[in-house]
């Protein structure tokens, strides 16, 4: 028997009850949790924008799954495809699509899997109170965690709306889902490293994508909203 630890936080969201798992209340997403709200609240409002209703949603780099348990409860999805490598955050993942019923909505068969651009290994680096902040190192270690190229694990199947939020490695995970983004043309929201951001630029003009809305909450980082240059 596998028992975890925390509480559960019930809150009334635009007219429809949520239920949060928090097992930290001093981490980053789940202390927003812990009060009864979403965390990146003008975020959500950018994907929910752009989802189509009745669509797949590919959450990449899921974590504890409030981007997904957001879609899940108010856009209206076919499906919702996770993503999350971190057994940590995978148990509260799991937890809250139980306890919001979108069991049904939810994909979990790749939970315990990243995404790369070629399959590899890697270590989760967990910071102090920032579960969200999780990033990969590259191992060699057999029994570390398996990353593997997104189109591989999506064998073809629909793609709607991408979100990606991986912590630094935002055009491996990209390079992974060439074939996914060539069939599909999804829009795609996408949070890249400042390090990364004229890469990414680059990567944009080659895919004829276009950004349609951006928005800064870290100084490290931003986030993109990023259109096909036909829609």
């Amino acid at each position: 028997m596998v028992r975890q630890h925390g509480s559960i936080v019930t809150a009334t969201i635009a007219g429809r009850e949520i239920r949060f798992f928090v097992a930290d209340e001093q981490d980053v997403i789940q202390q927003c949790h812990a009060m009864g709200q979403f965390y990146e609240v003008e975020e959500l409002r950018i994907i929910a924008e752009f989802f189509p209703a009745g669509g797949v949603f590919v959450d990449v780099g899921s974590n504890v799954g409030n981007h997904a348990l957001y879609v899940g409860s108010f856009l209206h999805p076919r499906q919702i495809i996770v993503f999350e490598p971190n057994p940590p955050a995978i148990a509260i993942l799991k937890l809250n699509i139980a306890l919001n019923g979108l069991q049904s909505l939810a994909d979990l068969t790749h939970l315990g899997t990243g995404l790369a651009d070629v399959p590899s290994r890697a270590r989760a680096l967990v910071p102090d109170g920032n579960l969200g902040g999780t990033w990969l190192a590259p191992t060699q270690d057999d029994d570390a965690l398996l990353l593997i190229r997104g189109d591989d694990a999506l064998a073809q199947r629909r793609v709607d709306f991408l979100k990606i939020d991986v912590e630094g490695m935002e055009l491996q995970v990209l390079a992974g889902l060439q074939q996914a983004v060539a069939t599909w043309r999804p829009p795609i929201f996408i949070e890249i490293e400042n390090r990364n951001a004229e890469a990414f630029h680059a990567w944009i003009e080659r895919q004829d994508y276009r950004i349609e809305r951006r928005f800064r909450r870290y100084e490290a980082n931003e986030n993109y909203l990023v259109l096909p240059a036909e829609a």
